[in-house]
């Protein structure tokens, strides 16, 4: 099992696929992913990348280590730990909701590592919508258990006709999600809600690719509008009829368009 031990003994679990001589492109996942999440997508990437998945610190196969929170900066410089162990020195990176905020201070903090950079269905600052969605998952959670609150998630995470045309899927993801611990789930939320990047984002300078869905309501159009006003050049793709998992529900228009913009000279 691939592991990365990190500067204070904790570790993270990655993965590495597709041609190693080709770029690498790093996929951070969203707040309650793993490595497994990506899966369909690993395929589609890996003829054109070479690939790097992982468990930021609290997910998956990863150490979840007592705190009050993951602080993002801290995620951003695991990542980088993981890249210079690895010998990249340079890696596209496309972070997902939760990952996109990783993303963020990855590209200010280390920006020699970032080539170009896909923020999807992620946010610019947490505000108080944010934080009564969060608040209100605990109470779920707290309440009624993973079930109760895979019940709650469900129409900030996933679209109308996602919703209408994949109960099977929703039903097996139903079951995993019971399965996953929530204390890391609260610690990685804790530290999305100290987030803030509006004072910063005009430091980055790579060339960004900002994807949010039309029905998305977690992560919400006003917040990738505030991303493309923050960082210049920053293009903006709207998926029609998408929520906020916008990698799954509309996944081949999803690879088909981050690929090509990952490919850009």
């Amino acid at each position: 099992m691939p592991m990365h031990t990190l500067a204070d003994g904790h570790s993270l679990y990655y993965e590495l696929s597709g041609p190693a001589d080709a770029d690498t492109l790093v996929l951070l996942n969203g707040l309650t992913m793993n490595t497994a999440a990506w899966g369909w997508h690993t395929p589609l990437y890996a003829g054109q990348f070479q690939v790097l998945t992982l468990d930021l610190r609290g997910q998956g196969q990863s150490s979840k280590p007592e705190a009050d929170a993951y602080p993002l900066a801290q995620q951003a410089d695991d990542v980088a730990s993981l890249l210079d162990a690895l010998g990249i020195a340079r890696a596209h990176v496309l972070g997902l909701s939760y990952g996109g905020m990783v993303a963020q201070h990855l590209a200010r903090q280390h920006p020699a590592k970032v080539a170009r950079l896909v923020l999807a269905s992620t946010l610019a600052y947490s505000d108080a919508a944010n934080a009564a969605i969060a608040a209100s998952w605990e109470a779920a959670q707290c309440t009624g258990g993973g079930d109760q609150l895979f019940t709650d998630m469900l129409p900030w995470v996933f679209g109308s006709q996602f919703l209408a045309s994949q109960q099977a899927m929703l039903q097996a993801m139903r079951a995993l999600a019971a399965q996953a611990p929530w204390e890391p789930v609260r610690r990685l939320s804790n530290g999305v809600l100290a987030h803030d990047a509006r004072p910063w984002l005009g430091q980055l300078r790579q060339p960004t690719l900002v994807v949010v869905g039309s029905e998305d309501r977690m992560t919400p159009r006003y917040q990738a509008d505030a991303l493309v006003a923050g960082i210049a050049g920053a293009r903006l793709e709207v998926l029609p009829g998408v929520g906020h998992a916008s990698h799954l529900e509309a996944l081949p228009q999803f690879v088909a368009l981050t690929s090509a913009f990952l490919r850009e000279a």
